[in-house]
């Protein structure tokens, strides 16, 4: 029996349901990182529109850079966020987006998943990673 061949059709709108449930797996991760900032800071974030995608080229929109954002604006956030939900990782490309879209006076970092499991990540530059925590690292022995 002759197998046959999907229609031009049938494949773009495969492609349209894979485009679709990747953006809605993004989402999902976006809100979730941004519950998991609010209960540890106590500020709300929320997804900017687009994933910050519309605020690229534009200096109006430069605080909706990045996929979460503070809901509150009188408030602001010290990170520029990008959020990755992939089974294969392409840190390499998400750190270059990060910091291509980061504004000024902000530190690029990229929280991703690791796929197949409740295990999320975070990648930033050594030096704002040092800036960031400072003092906080040092922890004096028990019992000195």
């Amino acid at each position: 029996m002759k197998k046959l061949k999907p229609t031009p059709k049938a494949i773009k709108e495969n492609h349209s349901r894979k485009g679709r449930t990747s953006r809605n797996k993004g989402s999902s991760f976006e809100r979730t990182i941004a519950k998991v900032f609010e209960k540890v800071l106590g500020i709300e974030l929320v997804r900017t529109p687009q994933s910050g995608g519309f605020a690229k080229n534009k200096t109006s929109a430069e605080k909706f850079r990045g996929d979460i954002v503070p809901a509150d604006s009188t408030k602001d956030l010290v990170l520029h966020i990008e959020c990755k939900n992939a089974k294969t990782w392409s840190l390499p490309k998400w750190i270059a987006q990060a910091e291509s879209d980061c504004p000024n006076g902000k530190i690029p970092v990229v929280i991703f998943h690791k796929h197949n499991t409740s295990k999320d990540y975070i990648a930033l530059n050594l030096q704002d990673f040092l800036s960031l925590v400072g003092q906080a690292a040092i922890v004096a022995k028990k019992g000195k």
